[in-house]
C-alpha cells in the first residue's frame, strides 16, 4: 500500500515537471513576445483585408507575407520558428491570442462609432429643415 502512495506520488511530480519543461527549444532568433502580438494582430487584419477587399489589395499591390517581413524585419524562418516555440505553450500562446482578440474589439468599437457618428451627420444633413414656429403678433393696447 505504501508503495502506491509513492507511486502515485513521484507519478504526480513526473507530470508537473514534464508540463513546466517547454516541449520546443526556445529559437535562438525568438521573436519577443509583445513583437510576436503586434505580428498576430497585423495578420489577423490582412487576412480580413484579402477575404473582403481582395480587389483593393491588388490594386495597390499588397503582399502581405512582404509586408510583414519587412515591417518587422524578420524572415519566413524566423516568424516560423517563434510562432511554433509560442504555439508549444498553451498559456502563452492563449495571453497572446486574447491580447490580440481585444485589440481587434477596440479596432472594431472605434469603426462602430464612427460609422455611427458618420451615419447621423448624413441623416441630419438630409433631414428637412424645421421651419420655427410662428409667432403671433404681440396685442398693442393703447
Amino acid at each position: 500500500m505504501n508503495n502506491i502512495k509513492i507511486y502515485i506520488v513521484t507519478l504526480g511530480l513526473l507530470s508537473v515537471i514534464a508540463c513546466a519543461r517547454s516541449v520546443v527549444e526556445k529559437p535562438d532568433n525568438l521573436i519577443p513576445k509583445d513583437v510576436m502580438v503586434d505580428i498576430y494582430y497585423d495578420i489577423s487584419i490582412l487576412n480580413s483585408l484579402k477575404s473582403t477587399g481582395a480587389d483593393k489589395m491588388e490594386s495597390i499591390d499588397l503582399e502581405p507575407n512582404v509586408f510583414l517581413f519587412e515591417k518587422y524585419g524578420i524572415d519566413s524562418a524566423q516568424l516560423a520558428k517563434s510562432s511554433i516555440y509560442y504555439t508549444s505553450n498553451a498559456n502563452l500562446q492563449l495571453q497572446m491570442f486574447t491580447e490580440v482578440e481585444e485589440r481587434l474589439q477596440r479596432l472594431k468599437d472605434t469603426i462602430d462609432a464612427r460609422r455611427t457618428k458618420m451615419e447621423e451627420l448624413k441623416r441630419n444633413k438630409n433631414a428637412p429643415a424645421k421651419k420655427a414656429p410662428a409667432t403671433k403678433p404681440a396685442n398693442k393696447t393703447s
